[in-house]
């Protein structure tokens, strides 16, 4: 979410790495950290007036410098990677860019408002957000938290209406978002929930969070019980609320597995974390 903190986390990140390894003291609770030959960062940047360059030229450049320096001894920091460009070239060049940093095993840190993202790679990669509340009564709350998940995916509007106290005009905004929403399938959100959501743990079990929709992406809304609740009053010991049997759906993708147009698998384990299969 816009003004939520990503590129000061992004910059202390950096700070605190050059510290440690200059052998000062850093500013965290606690702090692992192993020998970087090369910390890369690419934060936000504009136009390279004495080049003659746009935003878009720079952000390549940078990332062509990135792509080079990419490998098990580098930290790359990258805040709003292409987002000088339309969204499916930003899209499929910023996956793209996951998917060679993650295979020259870098380590790195990239912050993005392109959540479609999330479903085009298949890379062990962990996604996280800096949690926002939005309540009628106190606007938009910056709880400045790293969670896990990617978050919710519209939310600029908002964020604009708790800076421009103009009603008429934030009325106006979301009434074309919606317009776009429905010209455009795949912008449109799967649920029909608020833009921003609260985080917040399963009531089935506390380490289960109901953040993303694990099947399109979207702000989830319930919990999924892959081996069905009714078995419970059949007997079964099973534990029916254990994490890997729940998860968390949108309302449209919950109705569409009760309908048997999505078949949820289970999870599998990867190197680096656990995959839904459906």
């Amino acid at each position: 979410v816009n003004g939520a903190g990503k590129s000061t986390l992004l910059r202390a990140i950096g700070v605190n790495v050059i510290l440690a390894q200059a052998g000062m003291y850093v500013a965290a609770d606690s702090f692992k950290l192993r020998p970087y030959h090369y910390l890369v960062t690419r934060i936000l940047g504009g136009d390279d007036l004495h080049k003659g360059q746009g935003t878009f030229e720079v952000e390549m450049r940078d990332l062509s410098t990135i792509l080079k320096l990419a490998n098990y001894n580098s930290l790359i920091l990258g805040d709003e990677i292409c987002h000088g460009t339309e969204v499916s070239s930003g899209l499929a060049i910023l996956a793209a860019t996951i998917e060679r940093l993650t295979a020259a095993r870098t380590s790195f840190a990239l912050s993005t408002h392109l959540h479609q993202v999330c479903s085009l790679i298949d890379s062990p990669v962990r996604y996280y957000h800096l949690s926002v509340i939005q309540r009628e009564d106190l606007g938009i709350i910056y709880e400045r938290k790293l969670k896990p998940g990617p978050g919710p995916s519209q939310y600029g509007i908002e964020v604009m209406g708790h800076i421009i106290n103009d009603r008429e005009f934030y009325t106006n905004a979301l009434k074309y978002r919606k317009l776009i929403n429905w010209k455009s399938p795949s912008l449109r959100p799967r649920s029909k929930s608020n833009s921003l959501t609260v985080f917040r743990p399963s009531k089935y079990n506390s380490k289960v969070f109901i953040d993303s929709c694990e099947i399109c992406g979207a702000p989830a809304e319930a919990i999924h019980h892959i081996k069905p609740k009714r078995l419970f009053n059949r007997g079964h010991s099973f534990n029916l609320n254990r994490r890997s049997n729940l998860v968390p759906v949108c309302p449209s993708c919950h109705l569409d597995i009760h309908r048997n147009k999505i078949s949820i698998l289970g999870w599998k384990r990867t190197p680096a974390h656990k995959k839904l299969y459906w």
